[in-house]
């Protein structure tokens, strides 16, 4: 999450003000059934958070053990059961890649042949292709080429290029700038995936990664799933260091020195390992597993309001033993329970379902209560949904998402969307004018949880949010942390915003947001601004969209949702990663072309880059 510093001064409302052709009257949570306590919502989070759910990664036992905890509760609300299979909505994902087949390494140098042990010398990366390689080994530095830093490992001492078809490359880990973390000209460079394309592109056989002697630690690197189905298109292996020093030995190098001598001078050394051949095949495959978004639905009792429905949800998955996205940097496996991330969010559907079901008789509009899976590796339970046969059955008027909402501290709350539905600002800030929150409110509706999905289908949403904090991602997100009695206010204002949806005469208009050029915050080094937004839930080779942000260079190029973008300048785009990259090498104000698959034919766009 990223939180906005700028803070709105709120608008101390005596009456409702009426919105275009819009109209509410304010109804509050004062009322003698509400039924929110801080016991409760504390005793749901320890649950949810607790060791024996495991971090509730898709597809285990604590995701099991969630999902019927979940069950329950819509059960003892008196929910209707509104996925297909009861409350589930089942569905697969990618949860990890892991070896198949035959995967093997050999050196054969001084006519010596020595087969390299699987798992304890080398190990496939989780993006590697399958396949078999031979060939001559060749010493690419890092596998760098940075123009604007006159630096590049494909370029031999008198400025020529290197030729790498048919070679198995050896290239070191991070970059040149690693001693210097603060100023790094190549960070963006030191990714592996990043380090594939030109191999990819010069028809290379194979990649092995070392770390060199300069880098310190060499424990292998895991078969890790990087939450992109997509391979490099070519094996791609992680070879402990003293296989390959003693390789460099017998030839009459030292990479110690040699990786110094890099360092210091930001000069390439790039050279064929003369006599020295490798014989490598890899076969790694993706393993799915089985999760379920959590449905419960309480219909409305007016004869007409009761076909268009609010959404409330949440997600409910973590990150496990920190599969991926952890930020914890410890060596030792640990728990990472996401009591805030979100535990937080989950309670607090299961806290406004009771909240609602025992007040449904008052309701016009039914409600849809959700709780997603798979939000952590790209929204992915929210896109299923979105996607899927249930969303065209239901008449969804607004969607309001809870995302780490147990931290309140001095009655900061976020609230992303306010700009979707005419609606909103009003209504927000006439409610805040009761619990007086320290409230920013940012417009956009696209975002990194699963309002965004829903956002990208046209419909008005609301994100709550009490900020992120250095426990984020982290095993240290635990319950004893929680705001318990904060997050009963912020429940409170998201209990009042839903009864007065319910009572509005009309549904909430939609309004696209020019938003604001903040993609791919990741990319610390990337100072272009396209505006797409990735469809992590994608299998295809390329990048596909679900969307692009109004005003944004892509809309005005001409892109659309469901575009594949296989091709950005000179580079080819068969994931994202392969996007991002491309992007990175042009700058603001530069034109690209762009070709594009749209219904299985080819569509070549210009798009000018904006500045981010």
């Amino acid at each position: 999450m990223i939180t906005g510093k700028i803070y709105y001064k709120l608008l101390l409302l005596t009456i409702v003000t009426v919105l275009s052709a819009f109209s509410f009257s304010e109804i509050t949570s004062n009322n003698p059934d509400y039924n929110i306590t801080k016991e409760e919502v504390y005793n749901h989070i320890k649950y949810l958070s607790s060791d024996q759910l495991t971090g509730r990664f898709p597809g285990t036992a604590g995701d099991s053990l969630t999902q019927s905890y979940i069950i329950n509760e819509f059960k003892k609300y008196k929910l209707k059961p509104a996925g297909v299979n009861g409350y589930l909505q089942p569905f697969e994902m990618v949860t990890e890649m892991k070896l198949k087949g035959t995967n093997e390494f050999r050196l054969v140098s001084g006519g010596t042949e020595k087969s390299v042990a699987i798992e304890k010398e080398f190990m496939p990366l989780g993006f590697s292709g399958s396949g078999k390689a031979e060939g001559e080994l060749l010493f690419v530095g890092y596998g760098i080429s940075a123009p604007e830093q006159n630096y590049d490992d494909y370029k031999d001492k008198n400025g020529n290029e290197i030729d790498i078809e048919g070679k198995i490359l050896v290239m070191m880990r991070y970059s040149p700038g690693q001693n210097d973390p603060h100023n790094n000209p190549f960070e963006k460079y030191e990714p592996s995936r990043y380090k594939t394309l030109i191999p990819r592109e010069g028809k290379a056989t194979a990649i092995i990664i070392i770390s060199g002697p300069q880098s310190g630690d060499d424990a292998l690197i895991g078969l890790k799933y990087d939450n992109v189905l997509q391979n490099a298109g070519l094996p791609v292996i992680n070879c402990k260091r003293d296989i390959i020093e003693k390789v460099f030995s017998e030839n009459g190098y030292d990479l110690n020195q040699i990786q110094k001598d890099i360092d210091e001078s930001k000069i390439p050394n790039s050279f064929f390992l003369n006599n020295v051949k490798a014989v490598i095949e890899t076969d790694v495959e993706p393993v799915n597993a089985l999760t379920d978004n959590v449905i419960g639905f309480l219909p409305g009792k007016d004869p007409v309001l009761k076909n268009e429905v609010i959404v409330i949800g949440a997600h409910k998955d973590h990150l496990g033993y920190g599969a991926y996205g952890s930020l914890y940097n410890g060596k030792d496996k640990q728990i990472h329970n996401g009591a805030d991330d979100n535990a937080s969010g989950t309670a607090g559907v299961l806290e406004l379902a009771q909240k609602f079901s025992s007040e449904k008789n008052r309701l016009k509009r039914s409600i849809l209560f959700i709780c997603f899976a798979s939000e952590e590796a790209g929204l992915l339970g929210s896109a299923y949904f979105t996607k899927s046969p249930l969303f065209e059955k239901y008449n969804i008027v607004a969607m309001l998402n809870m995302d780490m909402i147990g931290r309140l501290k001095d009655d900061k709350l976020i609230i992303y969307g306010t700009g979707t539905s005419s609606v909103w600002n009003n209504l927000i800030d006439s409610l805040n004018n009761s619990f007086k929150f320290n409230l920013t409110k940012n417009p956009e509706g696209f975002g990194p949880s699963d309002h965004s999905s829903f956002y990208s289908k046209n419909i008005p949403v609301l994100h709550f949010f009490t900020g992120t904090h250095s426990d984020y991602h982290s095993p240290s997100d635990d319950y004893d942390k929680i705001n318990a009695e904060g997050e009963v206010k912020v429940l409170n204002m998201v209990y009042d915003v839903s009864m007065n949806l319910d009572k509005m005469k009309t549904k909430p208009d939609f309004i696209k947001v020019a938003a604001a050029n903040n993609e791919n915050r990741t990319m610390g080094s990337i100072k272009v601004y396209v505006g797409t937004i990735p469809d992590y839930s994608s299998t295809v080779e390329g990048m596909k969209i679900t969307g692009v942000k109004e005003g944004s260079p892509a809309e005005k190029a001409g892109l659309i949702a469901e575009d594949v973008i296989i091709k950005f300048g000179t580079k080819d785009v068969k994931n994202i990663y392969d996007y991002m990259y491309a992007m990175g090498e042009y700058k603001p104000g530069e034109e690209a072309e762009i070709i594009v698959l749209r219904k299985n034919e080819q569509v070549t766009l210009k798009i000018i880059l904006g500045s981010r």
